[in-house]
């Protein structure tokens, strides 16, 4: 199928002139006009459309799947229409290519407990043809790291329900080391990280606050209690400067030095702790990397994993804080 923004837009107009029940047939310079004045009011474009644009897209509608519609277009004595009067590309069935992608991509999706949408794909997919589509899906091909031992998992469909749909929750909350809590959140977004997934949204402080779901022991909504749109952080691009998902108040992102052997400096070049990370100096087997990040538990974690075999050589405090976690 085709994937520009712009021709699969124009395919759109054309089937639409089409399907016109009140004029079946329209000649090229119709169409022609007819979809610069959509692409207009769509996109807000003035460039005009030529005719072999049209005929170009003519010919990709009436082309075989999956690269066109297979759409019976004819042309007569210059007017274009359907030989099919009940033809649209958008009553169009999916093709044998197209159900075996979508196949496919459900059951990758399958591998991950809790997903909100797999469900309803999975009816889609069995009501299109009334097979089921898993039932040939293998994971020998393709495994992704996954846990279903992992608590909070159920939590998943109604918090993303939630966002969706602009909903605020009151929350049941069990902190480790703290008493249960009851958390109103203007909810936003659902991350994972680690194999342990974070509702991000906003508290009845106004502040922005990240839950763990592993955590959270009920959830209702609060209907009465008018939803606040994400005005907050921006998730493109909150967590750019640092590992994990702890940002500290006011943390801003500093200079880090560790040094480490040759097999750990193997491993991090291949999967580093942090875009930011680069190889500063290597000698014999010491190899010394640098990192510009906040600093926060998730980071600390990352440099603990590699024990003894990595030295912090900066900051200090942070240095100190893998040190006393080393023991």
């Amino acid at each position: 199928m085709p994937t520009n923004k712009h021709a699969a837009f124009r395919y759109r107009v054309i089937n639409q002139c089409l399907t016109n029940r009140g004029r079946r047939k329209w000649t090229l310079n119709d169409l022609v006009q007819e979809v610069s004045r959509c692409l207009y009011e769509e996109f807000g474009t003035e460039a005009s459309i030529s005719k072999r644009s049209i005929q170009g897209d003519i010919n990709v509608m009436r082309s075989p799947r999956p690269r066109g519609f297979s759409a019976p277009i004819v042309c007569r004595q210059g007017l274009y229409f359907y030989s099919d009067p009940n033809f649209s590309i958008d009553k169009s069935p999916l093709g044998q290519h197209e159900l075996k992608l979508l196949r496919e991509t459900v059951g990758l999706l399958a591998q991950f407990p809790g997903m909100p949408q797999l469900p309803a794909l999975k009816a889609l997919l069995t009501r299109i043809d009334g097979k089921n589509h898993l039932a040939d899906f293998s994971t020998s091909y393709i495994q992704f790291e996954t846990n279903p031992a992992v608590q909070g998992l159920e939590w998943l469909g109604a918090l993303y329900r939630a966002i969706v749909d602009q909903k605020v929750l009151s929350i049941r909350y069990h902190p480790f080391t703290d008493p249960p809590l009851n958390i109103l959140l203007h909810p936003y977004l659902l991350k994972e990280w680690r194999n342990r997934w974070y509702i991000f949204g906003r508290n009845s402080a106004g502040q922005l606050w990240n839950l763990a779901l592993d955590r959270i022991r009920g959830i209702h909504s609060e209907p009465a209690t008018a939803y606040l749109p994400n005005n907050l952080f921006d998730p493109a691009t909150w967590f750019a400067d640092m590992v994990g998902v702890t940002k500290p108040d006011g943390a801003e992102p500093v200079a880090v030095r560790f040094a480490t052997t040759y097999l750990n400096a193997r491993y991090l070049e291949t999967r580093p702790i942090h875009p930011s990370q680069r190889l500063m100096d290597q000698d014999g087997d010491r190899y010394e990397f640098s990192l510009r990040v906040i600093i926060n538990p998730e980071l600390v974690n990352e440099l603990v994993r590699f024990g003894r075999e990595l030295e912090v050589l900066a900051p200090e405090n942070l240095k100190e804080m893998v040190a006393v976690r080393l023991g």
